[in-house]
C-alpha cells in the first residue's frame, strides 16, 4: 500500500476535536485498487482509548492519513474506490504535482483535483476489513513503528462505535459540496 497524495492537511472546526479534510486523500491497496478520502471529510484523527496512548505515545503524533481513512469507513461502513488506475487519474489529470512552500522551501506534492462520480464507486466494508485497511495505512506511512501499528490495531478490534455507526451512507452526489 502507498499514499497517492500528500500528508493531510485539515482545518479546525467549532467542534473540540473535529477537524475537516482540506484536500482530496488517495491511498493505493496491496492490490492495486484505490481509495478516497474526499475533502470536506469531517474526522476526530486517532480516536484510540487512552490506555492505547498513553503505551503508544499519543493520538496526533504520526501521519494522520490512515486514522482518516479509518474515520470514513467506520463513519459509513463504506469506502470509496476509483475505477481508474494512477496512470488514467496522472492523463486525466486529476491526480497532479503542484508546487507548495513550506517554510523557506518549495517542495513538489502530489495533489488529486476533484474525481466526477462516474469514476468512483461506493462499496460496503466488514468491520475488519476497515481495520485491517488501517493496519496496511499505516505500515505504508513508514514512519510508524510495527509494534505501534499492531498496537493500534488489536485496540481497534474494541471500537464499540462500529456497532452505532454506518446508518448513514455515502452520497456521491454530495462529494466536494458540503462536509461528510
Amino acid at each position: 500500500m502507498r499514499f497517492l497524495t500528500y500528508y493531510t492537511e485539515a482545518g479546525q472546526t467549532p467542534t473540540p476535536g473535529i477537524w475537516i479534510t482540506l484536500h482530496n486523500q488517495l491511498f493505493q491497496d496491496d492490490n492495486g485498487v484505490i481509495y478516497l478520502v474526499p475533502r470536506y471529510f469531517l474526522t476526530d484523527g486517532y480516536t484510540i482509548p487512552e490506555w492505547c496512548a498513553a503505551i503508544a505515545g499519543g493520538k496526533m503524533k504520526w501521519d494522520s492519513r490512515p486514522a482518516i481513512g479509518h474515520d470514513l469507513e467506520c463513519k459509513f461502513h463504506q469506502c470509496i474506490r476509483v475505477k481508474l488506475s494512477e496512470t488514467d487519474l496522472r492523463v486525466r489529470g486529476y491526480l497532479r504535482t503542484h508546487s507548495k512552500k513550506i517554510g523557506d522551501k518549495n517542495f513538489i506534492i502530489p495533489v488529486c483535483d476533484d474525481i466526477p462520480a462516474r469514476f468512483l464507486v461506493v462499496e460496503d466494508v466488514s468491520f475488519n476489513q476497515a481495520n485491517s485497511r488501517f493496519k496496511r495505512m499505516m505500515l505504508a506511512t513508514g514512519n510508524i513503528k510495527k509494534w505501534r501499528v499492531n498496537l493500534m490495531r488489536f485496540a481497534v478490534n474494541f471500537n464499540i462505535g462500529w456497532i452505532k455507526s454506518g446508518k448513514e451512507k455515502i452520497d456521491l452526489s454530495k462529494l466536494y459540496k458540503e462536509c461528510i
